[in-house]
This record gives C-alpha cells, sequence and structure tokens, in this order.
C-alpha cells in the first residue's frame, strides 16, 4: 500500500507538471530576475532528540540562503526554478539529509555492534501552489550517494505570518512524509550480518507514511541580522518503531541560530 502511495504521488506531480506546462505555466508570466536579491549566511546549532535508543546529540552547520527567482539557496538545500510565478513554484533540488545513526552513540551494547547508518545527499523536485490559505507543497526526493538509495515523498502545508512591523516572521508546516522501503531498510533495517554480530533480531523494514509538524521564527535585528528559532516533530510510523534500532515514538529537532545579509 504504501508502495503504491508513494508511486502515485510521483505520477501525480508529473502529470501536474505536463498540465501546468501546456497550460497555466506559461514562461512568459514567470518572475523576473530579481536583480536586488541578497546573499544572507549563517550557523545554526541543532539539538536532536531521535527516536533512536542512544543519546541526543548537538550539531552545528553553516547555512545560506538566496533566491533571484531563478536560482535559490535555502539553508541545507540548493536549486533552480523550472518555473515560478506569483502562485506556482516548480523547484529542480540537491538537499542535505541529516538523518544518521552513530553505534558510539548508542545506550546499550547490542546496538553499538551495528553498522553506522550515514547522512546523506537528496536530488529532487517540488511544486507548490500558493493561495491565500497558505502553500500546498509535494516533493519527492532519491538518494543520490548510494547510501539508502531509497526515495522519500513529502506532502505539506505551509503558512507565513509577519508581525512587529514584519519584523517578526512565522513559518507554520505541517504534512505527511513517505519513505521508501530501500529508505528505511538503511536506516532502521537490521541484516543478517548485524544480527549474527550483534545478537539483534534481524528486521526488515517496510516503506512508511508519517505525519510531521515544523514551526519556525525569524527575528530581524536590524537590516543586517538575524536570529532564529525552530522545532520539528515527526510521529515514528510501525516500520520504524518495531526496528531493534528504535526507543521511542518521536524524532524532534531544536534550532537556533543567525544569519548575516550581504
Amino acid at each position: 500500500m504504501y508502495r503504491q502511495f508513494g508511486i502515485g504521488i510521483f505520477l501525480a506531480m508529473i502529470g501536474v507538471a505536463n498540465a501546468h506546462a501546456e497550460g497555466w505555466l506559461n514562461r512568459d508570466n514567470m518572475l523576473p530576475v530579481d536583480d536586488n536579491a541578497r546573499l544572507s549566511v549563517g550557523l545554526n546549532a541543532s539539538y536532536n532528540q531521535s527516536g533512536y535508543d542512544k543519546d541526543s546529540t548537538v550539531t552545528v552547520l553553516p547555512q545560506a540562503f538566496y533566491d533571484n527567482n531563478r536560482v535559490y539557496l535555502e539553508g541545507s538545500e540548493a536549486g533552480v526554478y523550472a518555473y515560478k510565478d506569483a502562485a506556482n513554484e516548480w523547484r529542480v533540488s540537491v538537499a542535505y539529509d541529516g538523518r544518521s545513526f552513530d553505534p558510539d552513540d548508542a545506550n546499550n551494547d547490542a546496538l553499538r555492534k551495528l553498522d553506522q547508518r550515514k547522512w546523506s545527499a537528496l536530488a529532487g523536485t517540488s511544486y507548490m501552489r500558493i493561495t491565500p490559505y497558505g502553500g500546498l507543497k509535494a516533493q519527492v526526493e532519491t538518494d543520490i550517494l548510494g547510501r539508502s538509495k531509497g526515495t522519500r515523498v513529502r506532502l505539506s502545508h505551509l503558512s507565513r505570518f509577519r508581525l512587529l512591523d514584519e519584523r517578526l516572521t512565522v513559518y507554520p508546516e505541517i504534512g505527511l512524509l513517505w519513505g521508501s522501503e530501500d529508505y528505511n531498510q538503511y536506516y532502521y533495517g537490521v541484516s543478517q550480518k548485524e544480527s549474527a554480530r550483534s545478537g539483534l533480531p534481524a528486521y526488515d523494514a517496510d516503506s512508511s507514511v508519517r505525519p510531521f509538524a515544523n514551526i519556525s521564527a525569524s527575528y530581524r535585528v536590524n537590516p543586517r541580522w538575524r536570529v532564529f528559532i525552530s522545532e520539528g516533530l515527526e510521529r515514528m510510523s510501525d516500520a520504524q518503531k518495531d526496528s531493534p534500532l528504535v526507543d521511542g515514538s518521536w524524532d524532534s529537532r531544536t534550532r537556533i541560530g543567525f544569519n548575516y545579509q550581504f
């Protein structure tokens, strides 16, 4: 069922893209290049509480933001616009996927004998329809470093609220995240070799759908500096919760950081 869900969403996105390319996604309506676009760079510190049976971790990463209506940088994602007008955004992107498992951080000896699950990079495409009630977004991404060799599909609703004379901007997002069998097997499965080495039962992870919610707030201190905080939650599916690697029901990530605009 989950595999059919992912394939169905992917085919639907192709159909929508083709229909729009022939209809109201008219390149004559594309937004012009924004010659006044500014680059922002900064750092974020992330406190990660994973569903894995391991210690919480803190990571510090650089980030950058830029958008001139043709190319963009958005945190740990970069890409180009295949199309962009006032109500539609069609992107092609490469992004960092920070999901990982380091056996050295595990909370018991058996898990410390497992192989490492590494971060990866994802290439994909996304389409967002901007409405008076927020953005409706569909995104398909696949692993390009050969680690999980898996695919993710993300469906979400995004909003933006500007407060305090537009010095404070709040971005809520809710949605569903589908992970393919290959993706889940890499991050949550236990191979026969790992089972023999650790004593844990072998586990074959299925594909899955899980809900998520994110909220971030950015505050403009002055024309150059911004500070931000964000919180992200993902509810783990049965395919993940049944894994011997997992001892929880939620993945959560709290980030704080700053950006400097040139």
